[in-house]
This record gives C-alpha cells, sequence and structure tokens, in this order.
C-alpha cells in the first residue's frame, strides 16, 4: 500500500487553490456596516456585520424601506395606510386587516385584557388631545372628560385577520406597538438575507441577533453591549447582561413638556387621561422588539408595584423600573435579573 505525503508546502498550495476559487472569502473577515435614518418620529439605527460591505450597505437599506412600509401603515395621524384608514371609517362593521397590522392589533388586545387596561391602543383619542411636539398643550378637564368615554379595547372585537368597532366614536394609536414591530421585521429581513450579526435600535426599542464576530481569526465572538439612559441622572448605564434578544424603554424624558414645575410626559394613562405618573422609566428585556415596546408601555402605566407582578406572570419577561419617591429616584426589577444589572 502506497502512502502520499502532503508537506506543508503542498498545503499552502491546497489553501491558495481554495482561496482562489472562492475568492478568497474565508480568508475575509466580517466588516461592521451602519447606517442611521429618521423614521418612526425617532432615530433608527443598525449595525450589522458582512463580509461584503457593499452588500452589508444595500441589505441596510432594504431594511430601512421596510420600517417605512410599517411605518405608513400603523401611523395613525401622519400616515395614509390601513390605520388611517380604519381611523376615517364613516360607519362601523367588520373591516378586513392587513394580516401584519392583525398580528399587532390581536397582541395589543391580549395584553389589554391581561393588564387589566393599562395597554389601550385605543386612548387615541384622549392622546391626540394633548400636544408634545410643539412646546405642549395641557388639555382642560372637560376636554379629557368629553372624549374619556371613546377609549376602551373592549370595544373592539377582533377575529382572524377581522375587525368589528362596537363604538363609533373608537380611534386607534399604535405608538406604543409599532417601532417594536418595525425592527422585528428589519432583523427578520436582514436575516433572512443570510446577515447574521444584527442590531437595530429605533429610539430605544433593541432588538439583537446572534453575537458580534471576533476582531481577530483567533479572537472570540462577543455580546452586543446595550445602554439605556438614567432617567434623571445624565449618564448611561451600560447593559452587559441581556437575557433576551430585545430590550425596549419607556421614559417620561423622551417627550414631555414642563408646566408650573409639572413633567407631562407622551405616556398616557388610558383610566385617566393624564400621563402615567407612577414610573420615570421602565425597561423590558423579552424574546421580541414588538412585545418589549408594548410591555414598556404596560408597565409605566401599571407602576412599580404592580408593573414587577405583572412581568412577574408573563414567560421571558424582566423588567428594571425606575421611580420617584420622595424627590429621590429608585428602583425595583423582575427576580430573575436581581443582582445581575448594575444601577
Amino acid at each position: 500500500m502506497k502512502y502520499r505525503v502532503i508537506t506543508i508546502a503542498g498545503l499552502l498550495l491546497c489553501m491558495i487553490a481554495v482561496w482562489g476559487f472562492s475568492g478568497g472569502w474565508f480568508l475575509k473577515r466580517p466588516v461592521a456596516v451602519d447606517a442611521t435614518e429618521f423614521i418612526m418620529d425617532t432615530v433608527v439605527s443598525v449595525k450589522l456585520y458582512h463580509h461584503d460591505r457593499k452588500r452589508g450597505e444595500e441589505l441596510i437599506a432594504e431594511a430601512f424601506k421596510e420600517a417605512l412600509r410599517i411605518e405608513r401603515m400603523m401611523e395613525a395621524v401622519k400616515g395614509d395606510g390601513e390605520i388611517r384608514r380604519l381611523n376615517q371609517r364613516d360607519s362601523n362593521g367588520w373591516f378586513e386587516l392587513m394580516p401584519e397590522l392583525g398580528i399587532v392589533l390581536r397582541e395589543a388586545q391580549k395584553y389589554h385584557e391581561l393588564s387589566g387596561g393599562a395597554f389601550d391602543p385605543s386612548v387615541a383619542p384622549v392622546k391626540w388631545l394633548w400636544d408634545f411636539e410643539d412646546g405642549g398643550y395641557l388639555p382642560s378637564q372637560s376636554e379629557l372628560e368629553q372624549k374619556l368615554p371613546s377609549v376602551g379595547l373592549e370595544n373592539v372585537t377582533i377575529h382572524g385577520d377581522s375587525i368589528l368597532f362596537l363604538n363609533s366614536d373608537i380611534q386607534l394609536d399604535l405608538g406604543g406597538v409599532a417601532k417594536g414591530f418595525a425592527v422585528d421585521r428589519m432583523i427578520e429581513y436582514l436575516s433572512s438575507h443570510g446577515v447574521e450579526s444584527i442590531l437595530v435600535n429605533a429610539g430605544g426599542d433593541i432588538a439583537t441577533l446572534g453575537k458580534k464576530p471576533a476582531a481577530t481569526f483567533f479572537g472570540a465572538e462577543s455580546d452586543w453591549v446595550i445602554g439605556m439612559r438614567h432617567p434623571r441622572l445624565n449618564r448611561t448605564i451600560v447593559l452587559k447582561w441581556n437575557p433576551y434578544p430585545a430590550v425596549a424603554t419607556s421614559g417620561d424624558y423622551q417627550r414631555f413638556f414642563m408646566k408650573d414645575g409639572v413633567r407631562y410626559h407622551h405616556i398616557i394613562d388610558p383610566a385617566t387621561g393624564y400621563p402615567a405618573s407612577k414610573c420615570a422609566s421602565v425597561t423590558v428585556w423579552t424574546k421580541s422588539a414588538m412585545l418589549a415596546d408594548l410591555l414598556a408601555t404596560t408597565i409605566f402605566v401599571l407602576g412599580p408595584g404592580k408593573g414587577v407582578e405583572f412581568a412577574e406572570s408573563l414567560d421571558s419577561v424582566e423588567t428594571l423600573i425606575y421611580f420617584e419617591r420622595n424627590g429621590n429616584v429608585e428602583s425595583v426589577m423582575s427576580s430573575g435579573i436581581e443582582g445581575r444589572i448594575g444601577i
């Protein structure tokens, strides 16, 4: 029996040949590609790693188009899509929903019921009385009382991809869930085109996929490092431990105005028509950006005690809540992250 000895020189020749046929692909390190755009009234940034920078840039551009498509569909005030069409209906009865809108509204209805009404996209008529864009407008009690009877997702029936309005005054605003849904769709689009390392951040609604590639051939992959803003101090809290691929923060410092020493912000309590006052910020970790977005808003309305209790009742959900008491900022968190998050 004859044996063929492969010399080092022969091995190198084989590697060179493979490199030639593959275009040198296996020797290329994935490069970081990132871009930022203003979509859904917030800054949306995407960072990914790809072996081909130009192709990575093309994919990010397509992902932004996907976010714009979702914005057009779900934006209630400025958009010209499905939510605007539903809100401008001139009759009640059943209306057909686009499948993606059906997904979001069914999820909204589910957590509306689970939270006892704390999450309610039908708060729109009350929410729109406030103006957080142009210096702020404080509606009168009579204005709020006039619109509050129009609030209540229990007056909406969703069956499959159809919706029934039982109250002719019901209007919908998906500001508490649409951004997260768009982030998930961007991740799905990029993943479906072979990207394995991604971070998308839409104004604090964040989702990641995979890990960051090693800086060298012999290095190790690393986790994405995410930062969150302290609600009162001018500093960023670095979250080096992220139990789930999605995280979202709702805060009273994001869109607000001050009047007579009182902070009025955009997270409205559906029960009162006023900004929810029990929390300063809520961060939620879970499996999808849509759910993280939705739950951050829900827990903000519920407040620290009920909010942690609600998070504990759900699978694969963790939360960190900042709130003010006697002029001091305090925090409380779900049991799954106690001792793991430096605050």
